[in-house]
């Protein structure tokens, strides 16, 4: 059984070859975490360890799964990784953070709250959906609206407060 504190980052698919190598679909900002000896968690909690992979197709080799037979039982069995082995291996730059710190950060524009980060899509660059707190709801505003994570719309995130603070947010969610 996982714990909350895992994160999906790959789905198996299809074995390639006789001796093993299983094609990896990535869901994860960092596919430089797919490497010779890194480890990753099955649902049932079952470790899995890459013996090789091939970056430029997306290809590994796992553990104790070395042929075929062994290979086709994971096909369509998701990778996990932990938070805090995500947060020590996958380096981020100034003011760049992880999806799972941003998602549930409150928004605020002037001391006033908009709403908490529900999702996060990327168009061209990244855009928050936000689910707009329940006291503008009750005022008529729209239940969920777009914020861009540009620094047009985006004056700081503060991930020690939980808080992300907006210009113009308000304006766009009158207008949703």
């Amino acid at each position: 059984m996982l714990k909350d504190d895992m994160l999906e980052v790959a789905l198996l698919g299809k074995t390639i070859g006789l001796k093993g190598a299983i094609k990896l679909h990535n869901r994860s900002d960092f596919p430089s975490q797919f490497k010779k000896g890194a480890k990753f968690y099955l649902t049932d909690g079952e470790i899995l360890e890459i013996l090789s992979f091939n970056k430029t197709n997306f290809v590994a080799v796992f553990k104790n799964y070395e042929n075929i037979e062994c290979a086709a039982k994971l096909t369509n069995k998701i990778l996990y990784q932990s938070k805090e082995i995500t947060k020590k291996t996958c380096k981020l730059g100034k003011d760049e953070f992880f999806y799972f710190e941003i998602l549930g950060l409150e928004v605020f524009e002037n001391e006033e709250k908009l709403g908490k980060v529900a999702d996060i899509f990327e168009a061209g660059n990244f855009v928050f959906e936000i689910a707009t707190d329940e006291k503008l709801i009750k005022k008529g505003f729209p239940k969920i609206f777009y914020l861009p994570y540009t620094d047009h719309f985006i004056d700081k995130i503060s991930i020690e407060e939980g808080k992300i603070f907006s210009r113009f947010g308000f304006e766009i969610l009158q207008n949703s």
